[in-house]
């Protein structure tokens, strides 16, 4: 994209007046009308059942359709690992045995988020699944308890949404999920489920742009 159309973008604080910017600062041009950007992700999740924080980084390339005023978003995220410290409830509510092992997490996109950017506000979703690739005893770190089949059951939604006031700026968007069971994972997925699948998980995720 231009320089001229970046900087139309970043002064009109809305997609929709950086449209008509970008079509005046090039009279007879035939105007391109995605704008296209590149960011950088960190995605931190609060999982209900063992109230613990994860974070993911990574990337995303998010596109914004000009000629239309909704479904004009959609983002194809990569990230990274995460991990989680492992807490057995022996007697739940009374003692609990806390990280005993370390469990590694990947948030695997189905498809690219789809969603609207519209009046300065972001709303997208985003389905996915979760693999659990590593759970290691913290005894025996060399030690893998789950296979490499160990993921969701079903498919994961969520709906996020935030201020994008200026879309080629930061932009942080919040949402809630439903974690569904895990299935494949050997003789830990009652184990896994009990302590994580369930409702009331939630997620924010900041998005930064990377400017040439």
């Amino acid at each position: 994209m231009q320089l001229t159309a970046r900087r139309a973008v970043v002064a009109a604080g809305s997609v929709a007046t950086a449209a008509s910017i970008t079509l005046a600062a090039a009279p007879g041009a035939s105007a391109d009308p995605f704008v296209n950007i590149d960011q950088t992700a960190t995605v931190t999740t609060h999982v209900a059942k063992p109230n613990k924080d994860i974070t993911f980084t990574g990337t995303q390339a998010a596109k914004i359709d000009l000629g239309k005023t909704e479904g004009n978003v959609s983002a194809d995220l990569k990230l990274g690992t995460g991990t989680m410290k492992v807490d057995i409830p022996v007697i739940p509510g009374m003692f609990t045995l806390r990280g005993l092992a370390t469990a590694t997490l990947q948030i695997e996109p189905t498809g690219p988020a789809t969603g609207t950017l519209a009046g300065g506000k972001l709303d997208v979703t985003q389905n996915f699944n979760v693999r659990i690739t590593k759970v290691n005893p913290v005894i025996l770190s060399f030690v893998n308890l789950v296979p490499s089949t160990c993921r969701t059951a079903s498919t994961a939604t969520m709906k996020l949404s935030g201020d994008a006031a200026n879309p080629l700026g930061p932009i942080t968007v919040n949402g809630t999920y439903t974690l569904p069971n895990f299935a494949n994972c050997g003789l830990m997925t009652p184990v896994i489920n009990g302590l994580t699948a369930g409702p009331g998980n939630t997620v924010t995720a900041t998005f930064v742009p990377v400017l040439p």
